[in-house]
């Protein structure tokens, strides 16, 4: 890295300052000297976009000090100019997820229990599917390697939760030790609370931002389900209720965002998956 271009990543002792591309998209990032984010500059439409509301003025104040300080337009500049004559990484073909069936991959799979988890699956996408109406979308069966797949991925208001569904005829019970079928421990609640840092990692790698994932399970239970306020684990049933119990956080255009962006095959790359 040159000495202009190490200027330009940093500006001076309270802003740092990274450009960034992908393909059409150019960025101007800010952090604070302590590493928290502050926003960004649209390069193309010059639109400044904070972290948050309360970052606002700090990235005002950012960008004011980029082009009011001597030298430091021109470092950035720069750096951008030879950011734009790096070669292009190359186009992973990618395909749209958005159109995967729930159960899709067990499908088609002979065993009975696969045909009861296709069954549950499908009644999950069922209830997951009225909260489109209050500005939540919803995508079914996402590879999360090889072998292994997220039953459901919503993303609305509320944030992002990671879904899997599991079907039995044996009652359910939640303890503080776990979930219990038929009175043996389950490892449900490990396996979703992993599956939902997975997502997080790879659609923050992939959105350029840091996201969170909330773990859900929804159980189908002929017998029932017991279980406690605030647990991982919820009777199909109540899914919905659930998820619109959450505190609305985001708003319609960083759920736009997400979802395109959880949509696409390429996301998910990063844990060496094909389609299924």
């Amino acid at each position: 890295m040159d000495t202009a271009t190490e200027e330009a990543v940093r500006v001076n002792t309270t802003f740092i300052y990274q450009p960034w591309k992908m393909k059409d998209i150019r960025r101007l990032y800010v952090n604070l000297a302590d590493g928290t984010k502050v926003g960004y500059l649209d390069l193309a439409s010059l639109e400044q976009v904070p972290e948050s509301t309360a970052e606002a003025g700090a990235l005002s104040a950012a960008l004011a000090a980029l082009t009011g300080t001597p030298g430091m337009g021109l470092a950035a500049e720069a750096a951008l100019d030879e950011m734009a004559a790096a070669p292009e990484q190359p186009v992973v073909p990618w395909y749209d997820l958005a159109g995967n069936r729930p159960g899709q991959r067990i499908e088609e799979m002979e065993d009975a229990s696969y045909r009861a988890g296709v069954a549950g699956e499908q009644r999950t996408a069922g209830v997951l599917a009225g909260l489109e109406r209050q500005g939540y979308r919803v995508l079914h069966s996402l590879p999360l390697s090889a072998r292994k797949d997220l039953d459901h991925l919503v993303i609305g208001p509320a944030g992002i939760f990671a879904v899997n569904t599991k079907t039995t005829t044996y009652e359910v019970t939640v303890k503080a030790a776990g979930a219990y079928v038929d009175g043996y421990r389950q490892n449900w609640q490990e396996s979703i609370e992993r599956d939902s840092a997975v997502v997080a990692e790879l659609l923050s790698v992939a959105a350029r931002m840091e996201l969170g994932c909330q773990p859900l399970l929804s159980v189908w239970s002929s017998v029932g389900v017991g279980a406690s306020t605030g647990s991982v684990v919820v009777p199909g049933e109540r899914l919905q209720d659930v998820i619109l119990g959450r505190a609305r956080l985001y708003p319609p255009e960083w759920v736009d965002v997400v979802f395109n962006v959880a949509r696409r095959s390429d996301t998910w790359a990063l844990q060496g998956t094909g389609r299924h």
